[in-house]
């Protein structure tokens, strides 16, 4: 792994300095992919302005709008890096919401087993992002790789830190994210609709959609399970999927939030309580019976 990492970090010096030729054919360069940032900040003006603006803590708000500033200076002119730095980074709060509740359910505060559950399965599903956005090429570059494990490294500790303080905050700060990812991945849709049309799916993505087990990917989402089947076809296919996908983040984000707040329970949409039902006649009589035996066992004590 050493000398792996070793010999990325000298091919990607050879090509910043001119000495080795960059390859072609490498993706993501080949896949012919923009993105826009001004078009992706249209998009989120536009949200806001029909509704869907998110009431953030001013912290909250100001850490987010330094995060795009340095998305879109970093990443400009390479939306599959970014989107593998974002999938990196999305990742990160389903570990510390689910690290927190493990601690409040081992010091007996607070027990919340399907939330935990809920939160798995939202980890699962944007590790599938992460592993499409590295089989087309997003973490190729050893800097790229450096920066986002780093930056995960450090935004577990400070989310482990928010939820202690207000899982309110830490789930509303996620729900900023999400709602930028979906405004980020429907312009890239957008704007390369037919170059993606005419590219095939990558294996994982195509086995997470359709092939797999589909149980973790009903389980995030703020729907009934086996509602949502979609196609994987193209890589058209794959970036809307990934799109409908952060929507159904921002919904459970906004449950979450009400759950903290005012204590309305988030679980699986796969949990069915038994529904009651009437007793049949031979049970009522059965029933009838024994109260009359105990009733008369009761006088002659």
């Amino acid at each position: 792994m050493r000398r792996k990492q070793g010999k990325t970090i000298l091919v990607q010096l050879g090509e910043t300095v001119g000495l080795v030729p960059k390859d072609p054919l490498r993706p993501p360069f080949c896949l012919g992919l923009v993105l826009s940032n001004e078009a992706v900040k249209e998009a989120e003006r536009r949200r806001e302005a029909t509704g869907g603006r998110v009431e953030a803590h001013p912290v909250s708000r100001g850490l987010y709008d330094l995060g795009c500033f340095f998305l879109d200076n970093l990443f400009d002119g390479r939306p599959i890096q970014r989107f593998w730095f974002l999938e990196i980074i999305a990742r990160i709060p389903y570990f510390s919401y689910v690290s927190m509740l493990h601690l409040y359910e081992s010091f007996g505060w607070w027990r919340a087993p399907e939330l935990r559950k809920v939160h798995s399965a939202e980890e699962w599903n944007e590790l599938h992002h992460l592993l499409i956005m590295e089989a087309l090429g997003g973490n190729s570059q050893w800097s790229d790789r450096f920066l986002g494990y780093h930056v995960a490294f450090l935004y577990y500790w400070f989310l482990v830190g928010v939820y202690l303080c207000s899982p309110r905050i830490a789930y509303e700060f996620m729900e900023l994210l999400e709602a930028h990812a979906v405004d980020t991945y429907a312009t890239f849709v957008k704007e390369n609709r037919q170059r993606l049309k005419m590219l095939p799916p990558p294996a994982v993505a195509t086995s997470y959609y359709t092939a797999g087990d589909l149980y973790f990917f009903d389980d995030f989402q703020m729907r009934p399970p086996g509602s949502r089947r979609p196609t994987c076809d193209s890589l058209l296919d794959v970036f809307v999927n990934i799109c409908e996908d952060e929507g159904e983040h921002v919904l459970t984000m906004k449950a979450c939030q009400d759950y903290a707040l005012l204590g309305e329970r988030v679980q699986s949409p796969h949990l069915v309580y038994p529904a009651k039902t009437e007793r049949s006649p031979d049970e009522s009589e059965r029933r009838k019976m024994w109260k009359v035996w105990a009733t008369q066992m009761n006088e002659q004590q």
